[in-house]
This record gives C-alpha cells, structure tokens and sequence, in this order.
C-alpha cells in the first residue's frame, strides 16, 4: 500500500494499491480472478485514521532544606529527586518512545518557597510544551494530563542565643534592677539563625537571669549576669515567633554567654578625718593623738552606709608643723601641729570602704601646750618656797595677760624684783618662774592700837608683841670714900 503521506501524527490518511499490493494479491488469489493491469487502474482508496493518544504524567519525589531566609527557586532544586512518571509509554511521530529529561526550567515551586512550610513542585509550563513537543503535532497526538505528587519542604532552623553587653550604675545603696541592668540598651540576648541581624535581640525581664553573686548586688564591685535557662526560653521562643515567623526553633541547649555589671563607688567630697582639735598640756610624756576622738566624715554618702574606721592608731599618722614641715617624730616643743594620715593607712581606708570613692583630708589639729610653773621664794631663808604652786599652760608664742597674782601674806618683792603681770610662753615644754621674796616689815606702837592691823588694844599681846617686865631696882648709896672723890660741883 501506498499513503499519500507517511502517517504518524493524529489525522487521516489515505491509502492507495501499490504495484507490489497487486502482485501480492495475484499470488495469492491466483489466476481464476481477473485483475487490474497496473494498480493504478485500481482507483478506489482507503483511509488511515490515527485518533488522538491520552496521557497522564506525574512528577514524583521531592526536595527539602532548613530555613535559611531566602527564597528557593527552581534553580535551587536537587533535579536528582525528581522524576516524571507515565502511566503508558509516549511516543513521537516516528514511532520512537519519549521521556523527559528533566532541567530547572522544568520545573515550578507552587508559591514563595521562603518560610517553614510545604510547597508542591509540578511541571512548569515550558516543561510540558517540552515534553509536548517530544512527541511532536505541537504535542496534538496526546490529550495529556499533568499531575504532581512532589513537594519541596523548608523546615525550620536552629537558632543560638548568647547574652553579652555591659552595664553599669554608680554605688547607691539599693540592689541593681532589670530596670538598671537594661538601662544602657548594650545587656542583650542576641539570636543567631538565617537572616538575623544586629537587631535580632531580646531584652532581658525579671527572672530571666541569674547573678554570681546569688542575688542583685548593692555594693560596689564587678559582677557576672548567666541566663536561666529554664525561665528565658519559653520568652526568647515567643520573641523568635514574632521576629521571624516560627522559621526558627531554640532550645535550651542554644543558649550562653554572659554579661557584667559593675557598681562604680560613689564619689563623695569633704571627706575629713578628725575630731575635736586636741591639746595637751606637758606632763613630762611625750604628745599621744588621742585616735578615740578621731571622725571621718563626708559630704554625699547613703544613709545606712557610713565610712568606716578601719582601726586608725595614732602610729597611722605623721606630724607636721603648723608651717606644714614634716617632723621626724613627736613634736618636742610646745606648739600647734597637724597629723596627717600615713599613704599606707589611706590605701587601707580607702579598702574598707568600697562602695565609696574617697578624696581624704586627712588632718587633725593637735595644740602641745607648754606648762609654767610659778613658785614663790623667800630669799632671807634660802629661798624657800613660800605659799602654793601656780601653774599656767599655753602654746609657744601665746601670752596670758593676767596672772593675777597675788603676794603671800608678810612678804615683799625682793629689791630689783617685779611682780609680773602677764607672760609670754616659750618653745620649752617645761617653764618657771621664780619670784623672790623678802619678809614684810611694819613699825607699830604699843602704845598706839591704830598702828596694828586690828586696831584692838590687845593686838600687841595677842602676838607677843608687847610684855609687861617687872623690874626689881636695889639702891646702895655711896661710901664715904666714893663720895669723897666727888666735886662739890657734882654733888649739886
């Protein structure tokens, strides 16, 4: 037979007696039949119909990843895990079976292939032209139906969680807050996972962080913030659902890190050790700081942390003069100094007291008053002392304007002595004065009461001023001889 066209596609095509047709048919039928001359003499013709093939092609298996906040597309896909499957064997128009090999252009993600999720992948349209076209007719000799049971799954990721930042707050008295700890904006959590960026943080709340101190800390010091592990996480899950849609998932296994928080000591001003200035009058003992007297006070410190003494004794201080020359012990003579705190001592005041920044002023005013020592002598008995002894005590260089002091009852100046007024203290500790003395003398008349302190008539007796003497007077005249040696002048 003879087509006018060489079938294959879908259509009908006619069918002509061929030479070699009509041989065949002579042979076989032999000669009791009649039979054209030619087969062209035969002019009826059949028909060829080829009706249209159905086909049904699925695209099988499928693809996955973790999140990683970008969009797949079909480039990204592993073409390894997929195949296309007919349910009956496709062919071209020249008979040949058809399969398609698979490419990315092949292939279609079924929307934005970017968040946790399932998406199907089905055959693009490119991909079924091409596979179309692999059987030729623009793919006409196939009603063709195109299913899919391929997916491509993104699953979530795992993020990391490390706490790191520092803060700090100066020395108030009170324990450090989540307020405080957050007040800088630099204590944060900050999330590791596809897409994250500087902002991907999380704030610390209240139970979300434990202190290495136990507890929130007052005093001044440098401390460590750890996560609670237990307490945070069901917090930094709700903060990654709201960051990036729940393509992320954390467990307690991702968390670390650590943060500090430093109490600075609060500066405070006038910071003064002393006490009451200090004297001490020469006892014979050299000067003592009487250290019990001692303050240390300050403008600015917290009510309920006072400074504290760490034990100051008097050998913590150095003396100096009131010119503020250091002296190489304890003052000698009399005057006004200053003992200042040895560079040691501050150091350990300024330890024992931590929560404070000190700026000391360590002097404490200490007067070593010299002591004078008035005494009256009696010169007419070998200067024996007369009376009591009066002290007086001052600083070098300081004058006491009235002595006021007062003779001893029947005692005179000594000739060429005063009797002083006022005095003015040297640098000795230990200073006299002597004032001489002779005993007061006073005519009276026993004769005369008004001449006695008293004016009683008896005064004189009373003092055994005045006796009264009886005498006795035995007269003998004169013998005759001895009157004989007498001129007659005489004897008138």
């Amino acid at each position: 037979m003879i087509f006018d066209q060489t079938p294959g596609n879908v259509g009908e095509y006619h069918v002509e007696l061929s030479a070699q047709g009509l041989d065949n048919i002579e042979k076989a039928l032999g000669t009791n039949y009649a039979y054209p001359q030619v087969a062209a003499d035969v002019t009826t013709k059949g028909t060829l119909t080829i009706n249209q093939g159905e086909a049904t092609v699925t695209l099988n298996s499928g693809d996955s990843k973790t999140y990683d906040a970008k969009q797949t597309l079909p480039s990204g896909l592993n073409l390894n895990k997929y195949n296309v499957t007919y349910d009956a064997t496709v062919y071209s128009a020249d008979g040949e079976a058809q399969t398609l090999k698979l490419t990315a252009d092949d292939l279609q993600i079924v929307g934005n292939a970017t968040n946790v999720g399932t998406y199907q992948v089905k055959l693009s349209q490119a991909g079924q032209e091409k596979l179309k076209q692999l059987t030729g007719n623009n793919g006409a000799n196939y009603k063709w139906t195109f299913k899919t049971t391929a997916n491509y799954i993104v699953t979530a990721a795992t993020a990391d969680a490390k706490l790191n930042g520092s803060n700090q707050k100066t020395f108030d008295g009170t324990a450090v807050t989540t307020a405080q700890v957050n007040s800088n904006g630099q204590i944060l959590v900050h999330f590791t996972f596809p897409g994250s960026t500087t902002e991907s943080t999380y704030a610390l709340q209240d139970g979300d962080y434990i202190w290495n101190a136990g507890s929130a800390p007052v005093n001044a010091g440098t401390y460590t913030i750890t996560l609670n592990k237990q307490s945070i996480l069901a917090h930094l899950q709700d903060a990654l659902k709201k960051q990036v849609n729940g393509n992320v998932t954390i467990s307690a296994d991702d968390l670390g890190g650590q943060a500090s928080f430093t109490i600075t000591p609060k500066a405070i001003t006038d910071i003064t050790i002393s006490g009451s200035d200090q004297s001490k009058t020469y006892n014979g003992k050299s000067a003592d700081l009487d250290v019990n007297g001692l303050k240390i006070t300050a403008n600015g410190t917290i009510t309920n942390t006072p400074l504290v003494n760490p034990g100051i004794t008097a050998s913590d201080f150095t003396w100096y003069d009131a010119a503020g020359k250091r002296l190489d012990g304890v003052p000698t003579d009399a005057g006004t100094y200053q003992a200042h705190l040895n560079a040691n001592t501050l150091v350990v005041l300024q330890k024992a007291n931590p929560n404070y920044k000190l700026n000391i002023s360590s002097k404490a005013k200490f007067t070593w008053d010299a002591t004078l020592t008035i005494e009256f002598e009696d010169t007419q008995e070998g200067n024996k002392q007369v009376g009591q002894t009066i002290t007086k005590s001052g600083v070098a260089g300081s004058t006491v304007d009235n002595l006021d002091l007062k003779l001893p009852e029947n005692y005179e100046l000594a000739p060429d002595q005063e009797l002083p007024t006022s005095y003015t203290f040297g640098k000795a500790l230990s200073q006299n004065l002597y004032i001489k003395l002779v005993h007061k003398t006073a005519i009276v008349d026993p004769t005369d009461s008004a001449t006695n302190p008293t004016k009683d008539e008896s005064w004189f007796k009373k003092n055994d001023l005045v006796k009264d003497v009886t005498r006795t007077i035995n007269y003998e005249g004169l013998s005759e001889e001895q009157l004989a040696q007498i001129s007659e002048d005489q004897k008138k």
